[in-house]
Parts: structure tokens; C-alpha cells; sequence
């Protein structure tokens, strides 16, 4: 008998038109590392006293179903488009092929939602969970290794099932950013010697729990969005330690380049570094590491903005 294995998992995605309703037709198929979204639903213990004849517990019951979880995914040129939709909303697009670009903004007043099936093929087992939204996105900024960005999702509701509901899924050229093809600017210029950095962007999204028969959330709404993270520096200026001293505020970027038509990039306007520690433990390089948080800038009139470089038309991600 055949028992679910990883490498034949697979990720079908697809945009709804109607919030919680999956639709029909050829799902995306999403390349992946891990993930473990999907439906839990806690036993309660009961408190009841004298349901039997001694002192064993009664029965415990059930209590909601939550569905949320995390996404592991490669930080490509196309499909990480899909994910930037979801966290961000749909994005302005410019260009021509082969350099189409793809403009993402912070601050949107609704976020779109997508059905997201979790296959199991060698069971065969496909849950499907609807009225998904991207709460947060954490990237890892550092020298060497694959790019790689962990998605944070909450989901409407979920069922399963014995056959797919993607269809025939399609997708996309696969082709995967590196570490090494990272960069870090403050103010428009490098910033040298950091031997790692963080970004996380959180949608800070609320469950909304209503009473209702069929164990679903009412939906899923966005709260006030916020950019968080650190940049480890070796200590070679007074710069970020002057600003951060200072209580002044900085553009920055974080970049991922491979050419002049492929590439993406946040560029977070109003960056506010909390003071650090340049400690010496011992006779190695000193390093510094500063915890960050931005703000709405008004000049930008956001906080964030990201711009994908590639060839896909603007219609892909609308």
C-alpha cells in the first residue's frame, strides 16, 4: 500500500473571485520547500463529574477549526509574484518583454485571497483550503545558499478529498534567485561588510470568529501592517551608529539581482535602527547587530515597496 512521501507532495494555487469559494478550471502548481498549512481541530477536556462509575474522565469534545500555517518557497523569478500578490495586493505593472516590471505597495485596504490545495497524490488524499490569505513573509539575507522565504497563511476554511480539484495544473520556468546575487543599500549606496540581515513584513491578520454551522471563520481581516528585522555589520565605520544614536530615519534595500531584467527588490522607505552593542569577545572581527522597524513615509506614501523584474505580462498576477 503506498504511504504519502514528500517528494510527490505538490501546492495548487488559484485566485477566487468569490472569497472561500474555490473555483474551477487548471490550478498553478507551486514549487515548494515545506509546508504545514492545513486543519486542526484541539479535543477540550471535558469537566463534567459522575459520567460513569468512577473516577474516569467523560468524553472530551471538539473545539473550532483553525486552518493556518507555513509555507517554505523559493524565492524565484516568477512564482514568488503569486506570494507577493497575496501579501501585498495586485501590483502595477510597466515594461515590455523581457523586462516587465511589477510594482508591489504596502498599505492596501484589502488583501485577495486564494484557494491552495495541499496534494498527497500516493494516498490519494487533497485538501483544499479556501479563503487563504499571506499574513507575513520572513526573508534571510546572507552570503552563500539558496533564497528562500518563509510565507505565514491563515485560511477560511478547509475539506478534503479523494481526487484533485486543481485540474491540470500548469506551471511556470523555474528559475531561483541565490544568496550570492544579494545586496543590502542605505540611502542609495551598499552598505558594505554585513555578513547577514532579516526582514519580516507582517499583514498582522485577525481571524474573525462568528457563530456558524459549517465551522468556517467569518474571514480573515488585516491589521496594521509592520516591517521588522536586524542587519549584522562588521564594525568598520560609526555610520548606522550615529543614525540609530540619532533617532534619524533611513531608506533601505534589499535586493536580489541576477540582470538588468531580472531581479526583485524591497526598498523599505523609513527605516528607525535601535541602538547596538559593538561587543569584543574576542580576536575577531567585532560586529554589531541592529534591530530595525519602519514606518509610513510620507514622501513614498508607504512603507514598503517591491518591484519583481521579469517576463511575465502583467495579466499573470492581476
Amino acid at each position: 500500500m503506498p504511504r504519502a512521501i514528500g517528494a510527490n507532495g505538490r501546492i495548487h494555487m488559484i485566485k477566487e473571485t468569490v472569497y472561500g469559494t474555490a473555483p474551477g478550471g487548471n490550478w498553478l502548481r507551486m514549487p515548494f520547500t515545506s509546508i504545514d498549512l492545513g486543519a486542526e481541530q484541539p479535543l477540550i477536556q471535558s469537566d463534567v463529574l459522575a459520567a460513569g462509575n468512577n473516577r474516569d474522565s467523560a468524553a472530551p469534545f471538539q473545539d473550532t477549526v483553525t486552518v493556518q500555517g507555513n509555507a517554505v518557497v523559493p524565492i524565484d523569478v516568477i512564482n514568488i509574484g503569486h506570494w507577493l500578490r497575496m501579501l501585498f495586493g495586485a501590483p502595477t505593472t510597466t515594461g515590455t518583454n523581457p523586462n516587465f516590471i511589477h510594482t508591489f505597495v504596502t498599505g492596501a485596504a484589502t488583501l485577495p485571497s486564494q484557494a491552495i490545495e495541499i496534494a498527497h497524490p500516493d494516498v490519494p488524499s487533497f485538501e483544499v483550503c479556501v479563503g487563504a490569505r499571506a499574513g507575513s513573509l520572513d526573508i534571510d539575507f546572507s552570503p552563500t545558499g539558496p533564497a528562500q522565504a518563509t510565507i505565514g497563511l491563515m485560511a477560511q476554511g478547509s475539506s478534503r478529498a479523494g481526487t484533485t480539484a486543481a485540474g491540470t495544473p500548469t506551471s511556470a520556468a523555474y528559475t531561483r534567485f541565490s544568496k550570492h546575487q544579494g545586496s543590502i543599500s542605505r540611502g542609495g549606496s551598499a552598505l558594505a561588510q554585513v555578513p547577514g540581515a532579516r526582514m519580516t513584513f507582517s499583514n498582522n491578520l485577525e481571524m474573525v470568529r462568528t457563530i456558524r454551522s459549517d465551522r468556517k471563520l467569518e474571514g480573515i481581516d488585516p491589521g496594521v501592517s509592520t516591517i521588522t528585522g536586524q542587519i549584522t555589520t562588521r564594525f568598520e565605520n560609526t555610520t548606522l551608529l550615529t543614525q540609530a544614536d540619532n533617532g534619524s530615519s533611513a531608506e533601505f534595500a534589499f535586493a536580489y539581482t541576477i540582470d538588468a531584467n531580472t531581479s526583485l527588490t524591497f526598498t523599505v522607505h523609513e527605516v528607525y535602527l535601535a541602538l547596538a552593542k559593538t561587543p569584543i569577545t574576542g580576536p575577531a572581527g567585532v560586529e554589531a547587530t541592529f534591530d530595525f522597524r519602519a514606518a509610513f513615509n510620507a514622501t513614498a506614501t508607504r512603507a514598503m515597496t517591491a518591484v519583481l523584474r521579469n517576463n511575465q505580462a502583467g495579466a499573470v498576477y492581476a
